[in-house]
């Protein structure tokens, strides 16, 4: 895509999402600015240096968060925002008018633009995102994506976890208590890929929304955090057979660095790490390293595709291996047959949806690519002992 089409692209954007988009060189030179606010020029400028010195695609700011998509082709990067993630008041107002240099006679503009912004969930705003890269790159990109760098200086200082960061609203901890105990039952489980296909499943599908600001938001997000990590750790790691002393360690080091952050999405960027945390040490209980690298990236693959129509041929070509060698080499590792494997997987996760779901027999059925609902039934009850349905009432019972 040339530049004048990028510019036009951003143009369109702008109108027809209201979100302010500007485009610059990656030398930092401004290209393009769509705004209704043609004085918010400045910040624009000091989010795109930060973005470039700093090579991540989110940057917190004054006003709330800033998303960066670089454009491989073209050399630019293209800049939106903010996602206002705190209450404006006049204190907002005046920090942003103070530290970007802004001009003070222009301050009521500056109001009147901020609250035009349309508010929208987090997701919505990562969302936009993605589409700015789908559009631009040409890559479909996961919105987990865009935390695999926001907020390093947590990580490092607590680099022990090398954990995965996933940005969520408030209303997440909030949300549903089917939904809870899904997620739960992935830490209890040590799945983490099963764990970060659910978030994303909720996330690209928006069934969760911010909730109302409190008057201070920061203190809601870290009492919001102590509830979470909480649950997390008591429920679900706990459950998981993870050491109760070593759970309670960190959950006391989690609130402790909880309270050292002091922005809201430095404390969303902990719980999930967090999540994560706890989700990875469950699962190095479960499964010590007993799988060569190409049987645990079967395993990978076969654990993120079991709602697609895979089979023994997909492994082997997820893994770039022959049938005689590999097919070998996976038995002897899981004590399965790739077909047998992907099979239980399926099942597997066919609890989570009897579990925490209100989808009948035939839906969950076709969501798996069983070739008939009678077979899902069959299968279910000579891997459990018990049929789908005696299932789903036995779990809703407990």
């Amino acid at each position: 895509m040339n530049e004048h089409a990028v510019f036009k692209t951003c143009e369109l954007l702008h109108a027809t999402h209201a979100r302010p988009i500007a485009v610059f060189h990656e030398g930092g030179e401004p290209q393009r600015i769509f705004s209704s606010f043609l004085g918010f020029a400045p910040v624009f400028e000091a989010i795109s240096r930060r973005a470039g010195e700093e090579n991540v695609s989110l940057v917190s700011g004054v006003a709330g968060l800033y998303g960066a998509v670089r454009l491989r082709e073209n050399k630019l990067l293209v800049v939106t925002g903010p996602f206002v993630n705190k209450p404006l008041d006049d204190a907002v107002f005046d920090a942003l008018i103070h530290d970007y240099g802004l001009a003070w006679e222009g301050k009521d503009a500056l109001k009147q633009f901020l609250l035009s912004l349309p508010r929208r969930s987090l997701n919505v705003f990562l969302n936009f995102l993605a589409l700015l890269d789908f559009l631009f790159n040409g890559e479909e990109i996961s919105i987990l994506h865009y935390f695999e760098n926001f907020a390093p200086a947590i990580r490092q200082e607590m680099g022990e976890r090398h954990t995965d960061a996933i940005l969520r609203e408030e209303e997440f901890t909030h949300g549903t208590y089917a939904i809870e105990q899904q997620l739960l039952s992935y830490v209890s489980a040590g799945d983490e890929t099963g764990l970060k296909a659910f978030l994303q499943e909720i996330a690209g599908k928006q069934v969760l929304f911010e909730g109302k600001l409190a008057d201070d938001t920061l203190r809601q997000s870290k009492n919001i955090f102590n509830g979470w990590i909480s649950m997390v750790g008591k429920v679900g790691a706990i459950r998981g057979n993870l050491d109760i002393e070593q759970t309670y360690r960190l959950i006391d080091l989690y609130t402790q660095e909880c309270e050292r952050c002091t922005t809201v999405s430095e404390v969303n960027n902990l719980r999930y790490s967090s999540l994560m945390d706890f989700t990875r040490r469950v699962a190095e209980l479960k499964h010590p390293a007993a799988y060569s690298e190409d049987v645990y990236r079967a395993l990978q693959f076969i654990k993120t595709h079991t709602n697609q129509p895979i089979g023994v041929p997909d492994v082997l070509e997820a893994v770039g291996k022959s049938r005689s060698y590999f097919m070998e080499q996976f038995k002897k590792e899981t004590g399965e047959t790739i077909g047998k494997y992907i099979v239980k997987a399926k099942l597997q996760e066919a609890k989570q949806l009897l579990a925490y779901s209100d989808r009948s027999l035939s839906e969950i059925s076709n969501f798996f690519f069983f070739s008939s609902q009678s077979y899902f039934q069959n299968l279910f009850k000579k891997q459990f002992g018990v049929t789908p349905l005696e299932y789903r009432r036995k779990h809703h019972k407990e």
